[in-house]
């Protein structure tokens, strides 16, 4: 079975088991040309069965959402990260969002799944990698909101989108403090 079928059935089985504990959410696909360092480790997480990321749309009482922007980054994101090999998707958006915010979370729900396929940018005949980017909802529970050194520019909480944001989904999900 070639890299892209067993990336696309890993995911077809996380939507599985995400549906049967969360009901449905939406799946989005992207398509990320990257340089070939960033596809060899995709590719080297894939096989080490650590391949994906997750994170958090984290609310306050006031319906804010909490938003990071990473170094170098004009864009504002959810917090979010890489998940560890064999790490739960739940348990790598809490620790993630904990590391690059200082805050403490509780999932509440799923907001979406982002299917990646990460694809060499000087060899588009090498197989893509196919990996999940798990969003959940959460809820605020703690901690004062700081940036990770060396890591995070800023952190902030927001009752409306931010003029920049690193992808389209965070200008278009709902901010409660905004309905």
């Amino acid at each position: 079975m070639s890299l892209p079928e067993r990336g696309r059935r890993r995911v077809d089985a996380l939507v599985d088991r995400l549906s049967s504990e969360y009901g449905s959410f939406p799946v989005v696909d992207k398509d990320w040309t990257v340089p070939p360092p960033v596809y060899e480790r995709a590719r080297d997480r894939f096989e080490d069965d650590g391949g994906g990321g997750a994170g958090v749309w984290l609310t306050d009482d006031a319906g804010r959402v909490l938003l990071v922007r990473d170094e170098g980054d004009d864009g504002w994101s959810d917090p979010g990260g890489k998940r560890d090999p064999g790490e739960p998707f739940e348990t790598a958006a809490r620790r993630e969002v904990r590391e690059e915010t200082g805050v403490d979370c509780r999932i509440t729900g799923l907001c979406d799944l982002h299917r990646v396929q990460f694809r060499d940018g000087t060899a588009p005949d090498r197989p893509a990698v196919v990996a999940p980017i798990v969003v959940f909802e959460g809820d605020y529970v703690a901690g004062e909101p700081r940036p990770r050194e060396g890591e995070i520019a800023e952190v902030a909480w927001f009752a409306e989108p931010p003029g920049s944001v690193l992808y389209e989904e965070v200008r278009t999900r709902s901010y409660p403090a905004s309905d």
